[in-house]
């Protein structure tokens, strides 16, 4: 199926564009012709259909040179799918953009849908990439860890703010995630049974949480020591087993980055630019993006101005925080580690010629993420044997 490129009205006779409102239990249709968002012209318009006969009605319907336009939302990707399935052809648009057109006055399925067809008529519109079954599914266990790590941090946060409001103070070196912190909780004092019950299901909820959360690292660190192209990203001082998931699961096919700058920009790593007659306002981070993986890689960008004092990326980092400050240099240093992330995944890094210290101790790591057990089901005798194979493969992969 050949690439379609924005604003433009697919190849074949009939030029038609399809703006699809999809609902979870129903869509609505609406059939655009012409050249441009001024000449172009309502077809016929299908409302309020259910969302079980989608595939039936695109046969029907929808002609192999016809173009749908799907606006971003949760089921989009699955019903881009469908549609592909029937040998039709479909485009998801920004929502942001696509959400900016639209009449004050009246919002309707049909409206919407017409306005969707326009949209991509006008060529104003920002085609999202979809991401295949592999990329979607490293994104949903992304996602869940995020999730599990926020459960895990409102559960200790539970528990301290339990504990100073009867003046407990936690005792050096206690974890709350273990169970022997519940114990001693209880042993601090006479509580009543509907306290107990509380205090019970405060642990409870941490200790799921916590159970979740080392799940899915394991998963993702599975998942980086098995595919080699994740693997490699290990090279770049900062990043862990966490930041070379997520940039996978962010960036999906990097052939689709031309260069460097579009990755930056795709993963909110540009400077906004704000120039309107004298108010010039530029710098700061871009609001778009996924706030996951800029959050990981600044942490990234911050190790690298702490620790690694022998990088020429260090020093740069340090050079510009004393000139323009900490948080610009932070970030300037985020986005050329993002350029090394390209130009790596590209292969156009040197191949390895030594085992570094650094790369042993992240391997290491990955290998307790993974565990002993998980590792022995892996065919690996013991955790030495599994980083003496990936950092085979680490000197071979370019």
């Amino acid at each position: 199926m050949s690439e379609i490129k924005k604003g433009n009205v697919p190849q074949g006779t009939a030029g038609r564009v399809i703006g699809l409102d999809m609902h979870p239990d129903s869509f609505t249709a609406a059939a655009l012709e012409g050249n441009n968002a001024l000449n172009s012209h309502v077809l016929w318009v299908h409302d309020n259909l259910p969302q079980q006969r989608l595939e039936a009605w695109v046969r029907k319907h929808v002609q192999a040179s016809d173009l749908i336009v799907i606006e971003a939302s949760g089921n989009t990707f699955h019903t881009v799918e469908r549609i592909r399935e029937c040998g039709r052809n479909a485009v998801v648009l920004e929502p942001l953009r696509a959400s900016q057109v639209r009449k004050t006055y009246c919002t309707t399925d049909k409206i919407s849908a017409v306005k969707l067809a326009r949209v991509y008529f006008s060529g104003l519109a920002v085609e999202v990439w979809t991401p295949d079954d592999t990329c979607r599914e490293r994104r949903e266990v992304l996602h869940a860890h995020r999730r599990a790590v926020q459960d895990t941090t409102r559960g200790r946060n539970r528990i301290r703010s339990w504990m100073n409001q009867f003046g407990i103070r936690r005792r050096t070196g206690l974890r709350l995630a273990q169970p022997s912190a519940r114990e001693w909780l209880i042993e601090q004092r006479e509580w009543t049974d509907t306290q107990r019950l509380l205090i019970d299901q405060m642990f409870h909820d941490l200790w799921q949480a916590e159970a979740r959360r080392k799940k899915l690292r394991q998963v993702m660190a599975e998942t980086v020591a098995a595919d080699p192209e994740l693997l490699k990203l290990n090279r770049l001082f900062g990043l862990h087993v966490i930041g070379a998931y997520a940039l996978a699961a962010a960036i999906g096919d990097i052939h689709r980055f031309r260069n460097p700058k579009k990755l930056a920009a795709y993963l909110g790593f540009s400077p906004n630019i704000n120039r309107s007659g004298k108010s010039k306002k530029d710098g700061g981070s871009a609001s778009w993006g996924c706030g996951e993986v800029r959050r990981i890689l600044t942490q990234s960008a911050q190790t690298i101005m702490r620790y690694q004092n022998n990088s020429p990326l260090h020093r740069w980092g340090l050079a510009l925080a004393y000139r323009k400050g900490r948080s610009l240099a932070t970030f300037a240093v985020a986005r050329k580690l993002v350029t090394a992330v390209w130009y790596l995944l590209k292969g156009f890094f040197t191949p390895l010629t030594e085992e570094t210290a650094v790369l042993q101790r992240k391997l290491r790591e990955i290998g307790e993420e993974i565990g002993t057990a998980r590792l022995k089901e892996l065919g690996f005798k013991h955790s030495g044997e599994f980083r003496k194979e990936k950092m085979k493969i680490l000197m071979k992969t370019i």
